[in-house]
Parts: C-alpha cells; structure tokens; sequence
C-alpha cells in the first residue's frame, strides 16, 4: 500500500498502532555503533525522529507481533569504517513476516510517498533459501501477519480523504498538495 502523509497522519498512524494493535515497533535498521531500537510510545519515536523532513524512506521500522509467531532476527552488519565515518558495525532488523513501515517526508518541495507492506507466505516460501539470514518462512503464522496488516491498511483508507491513483492521500498531504507540494512520484489523477 503506497500513502502519502505529513507529521500529523503520521502520528495518527503511530497512536493506533500503540492503541488498538498488539504491534511492536522496530528500527529496519540500527543507527551506526547502536543496536536496533524497539519503541513502545508515541513519545519515543516523536522524540527521536523528524516526521516532517527527508526522502522516501526519511523514517522506517519494522512491526511485529507475538502473534506471528515467527521470531524477529537481529543481524549485525560488519561496516568498513573508511566508508561510515570510521563505524565498524550496524544491525539489520530481519524475519520474513514482518511488517515494513516506512515514512515518507518532505524534501525541496516534494511530498514523497510512505509504504505497508510485507512477504505473503507464497513468496517467502519462494525465497526462503536465498537469503540466509531472514530465519524459516514455515515459522510464521501467515494468517495473522495478513490480519494485522489489512487492520493497519484499513485504519489508513479510513484516515484517507481521497486516492489519487494508487495513492491514498491522507489530511496533511492534501493541505500540502492544495498549497503547491509536489509529490514523488509524480501522481497522475488518471
């Protein structure tokens, strides 16, 4: 599902999460030198990050319930430090079931998309040997991981106050659009 938002449905999105599901939030990935952070208010994410500014992926995290039974797999990623200001190391936050959050923000006049998504059990199964560092796609509850998913996807159409192509464009977005934001992509009303 591809959506746009600002700060406001963002934090929309993020106060049913913590209020009506048993989701818990995940780093996609740890800062440099850090280990992935896991949040459990509101508060802590608005604390750390800017949910105004930045590209496609200005803030992404990973949702996860115990639900799904499958575990989540934290992985540490060797860094060479010439490249990331003299960092050695960073974690990955991996498992096929999990759900991708990812924040799109505002950069140079443009609105970029935010995502939901996540592996079906077909295409896990699929892919289950070629990365070996997401765990067992057979220990997951695929059921459950579709049911959390259609309520966080429902919670959003609902949110939503127009689509325009398969974008749904939430309170914030449009104000934005109305003033003269662009977006990226580019949206076509056709």
């Amino acid at each position: 599902m591809i959506f746009l938002l600002t700060k406001s449905d963002k934090v929309e999105i993020l106060k049913f999460i913590f209020a009506e599901t048993d989701l818990r939030i995940f780093d996609l990935s740890s800062e440099y030198g850090q280990k992935v952070s896991e949040y459990n208010s509101l508060e802590e994410i608005t604390n750390k990050f800017d949910l105004v500014n930045g590209d496609k992926f200005a803030c992404t995290f990973h949702l996860w319930s115990s639900l799904f039974d499958g575990e989540v797999i934290f992985n540490r990623v060797d860094l060479n430090p010439k490249s990331c200001n003299g960092h050695t190391f960073r974690y990955d936050t991996n498992g096929w079931g999990l759900i991708q959050l990812f924040f799109g923000g505002l950069r140079n006049n443009l609105l970029y998309n935010s995502h939901i998504g996540h592996f079906n059990k077909a295409g896990a199964f699929a892919r289950e040997g070629i990365p070996k560092f997401m765990g067992r796609a057979d220990q997951w509850n695929w059921k459950e991981i579709e049911k959390a998913s259609r309520k966080l996807k429902s919670q959003i159409q609902k949110l939503s106050i127009t689509k325009i192509g398969a974008f749904d464009i939430l309170p914030g977005a449009q104000d934005l659009i109305n003033a003269g934001v662009d977006s990226w992509p580019k949206l076509s009303k056709d």
